[in-house]
């Protein structure tokens, strides 16, 4: 290639280059305002009053205009390279006329300068510098002003990235304040004509004049309830107007508020005073409400009765008593009793009798139960009700069983009724004692009469004489108490006799044989068979089957010889009055 194409050839890429910095360079924004007199902010700095158009990088950038006595709009606009992106905002009026007291500031050396009045954001602006200065002064037909709610408001100047001034000026009621935008310096001189304008508009705008009036900030804090118990809630209600920023606090914790008014909702611990701070161009208010919080816990806890029974009888419970254990809180959150546990706050429970006695004896005891009733805000309260205990731990009644013995051939047909004499009579009184005791242990138990012979006589006739030998056993012990339906009977006859091998064991066992014989061995196994053995059911107990030799109507149960009609009267005479009996004729060989 030759030089001058190669010199052709970058002058070339030197002028695209050039092109494409150019491009890159140039793109921009054409804004277009309504009212006229509205100042453009682009991502947050101050670029200037009315519609123009303004250079700025590609991309996306946040444009948005203010203009005092009008709703701000903000929008995203996209700037592509090399480009001018038109873009039209028309503002709608809002608000009121104002009214006084008020004051006026006149600001002069800041013609440019985006004027924000108590705050560092552009919902603060009120106006720009050539809108508050000097005119009316010199140009009677001109009246540029700013006219403020009495009091200090800070005062910031600024444009694009330049703050020209800032700091606080103090106004009076129908006084206006000259301030000097270079150096800062205030000057107060009466503004009479204040106190006689009834009422202005937000914004008035002419060719050479200007009207900016400042409503003043209000604000009100409500709490709904005012006061609560410790976990509850309260409702603050807060209503501002003209205000730009919102935030409600507590002391540790302040929340913003993005609504002018609005509600929301705490469950404060403790007294808590709320504040609502408010703040616009007008300036600030600051509102308090207090939420009372009732932090005291109240309860009750009864025990009815306070004494209640307990009976035990082995490892069965016969009586338990229980009492209703009843309690009540108010303020509370949680609620535990001891020994139960944790409950509910408002509640009841049957407490059965459980004493922590194991052993066999009295049983009086103090069962104390302790309530206690906290709430998150820290109140607690205790409480303390008391159950006694009184009753017995018994072991299992024993019941005595002695087989019961018969005279020979007693009771006949025509005198069912005799049979016991008096030692039988009091083993088995023994017997129902004990048995009676033991129905309360076990309901269903049952007394079991097996009735025997000795093994003379037929068949046929000794069973029968063992039947009414097993009823009249029956029979007494139902007079003694003892429930018909827990007896039960068995005729045997002479069915199970005992023969003398075990006669001889069972006597030489005997604690209660006769110091002297009473008769014959064969005696002696026929008086071991004239008798009714008891059987405890179903504990499958049986009686002792030992003669009662030492018994004082010993010799009447031993006698093998059959009974006449006298000797059957001298035997129930025995049983009624305990007579000795007298001899008896020789035995009936047919009669055992």
């Amino acid at each position: 290639m030759s030089y001058n194409n190669v010199q052709k050839a970058l002058v070339f890429a030197g002028i695209l280059l050039s092109v494409s910095a150019a491009l890159a360079g140039d793109s921009k924004l054409r804004v277009q305002v309504e009212p006229k007199q509205a100042y453009i902010f682009v991502d947050g700095a101050p670029v200037g009053a009315g519609g123009r158009t303004i250079k700025v990088s590609a991309g996306t950038h946040t444009v948005g205009v203010y203009n005092y006595g009008f709703a701000p709009q903000v929008r995203d606009v996209n700037v592509d390279p090399g480009t001018v992106t038109a873009i039209e905002f028309k503002l709608d009026p809002v608000g009121a006329e104002v009214k006084g007291p008020w004051g006026r500031i006149q600001i002069e050396g800041a013609s440019v300068f985006a004027v924000l009045l108590n705050g560092k954001t552009p919902d603060y602006f009120v106006g720009h510098g050539d809108e508050f200065n000097h005119g009316g002064m010199f140009l009677p037909c001109c009246i540029q002003q700013l006219v403020v709610p009495v009091g200090t408001h800070q005062v910031t100047l600024v444009y694009k990235d330049w703050t020209l001034w800032s700091g606080t000026v103090t106004v009076g009621a129908n006084e206006r304040v000259l301030l000097n935008a270079h150096n800062g310096s205030q000057r107060v001189e009466p503004w009479s004509k204040g106190e006689r304008i009834p009422s202005l508009p937000r914004f008035v705008a002419g060719a050479a004049s200007a009207t900016v009036a400042i409503a003043p900030v209000s604000g009100s804090l409500v709490a709904q309830p005012g006061q609560i118990n410790c976990g509850d809630s309260a409702t603050l209600n807060w209503t501002t107007t003209d205000t730009v920023e919102r935030t409600i606090g507590n002391g540790s914790e302040t929340v913003k508020q993005s609504a002018p008014s609005g509600d929301v909702s705490y469950k404060p611990l403790q007294t808590t005073t709320y504040t609502l701070q408010a703040s616009g161009p007008g300036g600030t208010v600051v509102q308090n409400a207090t939420v009372n919080v009732n932090t005291a816990v109240q309860s009750s806890l009864q025990a009815s009765p306070a004494e209640v029974k307990y009976r035990r009888i082995g490892d069965k419970v016969i009586e338990q008593g229980d009492s209703n254990l009843a309690w009540n809180t108010t303020n509370a959150q949680t609620v535990s009793i001891d020994p139960l546990g944790t409950v509910g706050t408002n509640d009841s429970r049957t407490i059965k009798a459980e004493p922590k006695q194991q052993g066999e004896g009295p049983v009086n005891e103090v069962q104390t139960y302790t309530l206690t009733a906290k709430n998150d805000c820290g109140g607690s309260d205790t409480q303390t009700a008391s159950v006694r205990i009184v009753g017995s731990i018994e072991p299992i009644p024993g019941v005595p069983l002695a087989s019961v013995f018969f005279p020979t051939g007693i009771p006949d047909k025509s005198h069912p009724e005799l049979g016991l004499l008096t030692s039988q009579k009091e083993a088995l009184a023994r017997t129902a004692v004990g048995f009676k005791a033991y129905l309360e242990y076990d309901p269903q138990a049952q007394l079991n009469i097996l009735a025997n012979t000795d093994v003379r006589d037929s068949k046929a006739r000794n069973m029968a004489l063992s039947q009414r030998r097993a009823d009249r056993v029956k029979q007494y012990l139902i007079s003694q108490g003892v429930p018909e339906a827990n007896i039960q009977t068995v005729a045997q006859g002479k069915e199970h006799p005992l023969d003398a091998s075990t006669v001889k064991l069972l006597h030489e066992q005997n604690p209660n044989k006769a110091p002297k014989s009473l008769g014959s061995f064969q005696d002696l196994i026929w008086a071991y068979n004239r008798r009714a053995d008891l059987v405890l059911l179903p504990k499958g107990e049986q009686s002792t089957q030992y003669f009662p030799g030492t018994a004082t109507d010993a010799k009447v149960l031993f006698d093998s010889k059959w009974p006449d009609r006298r000797d059957q009267t001298l035997i129930l005479a025995a049983e009624r009055e305990k007579l000795p009996t007298q001899p008896t004729p020789p035995p009936n060989p047919n009669n055992p």
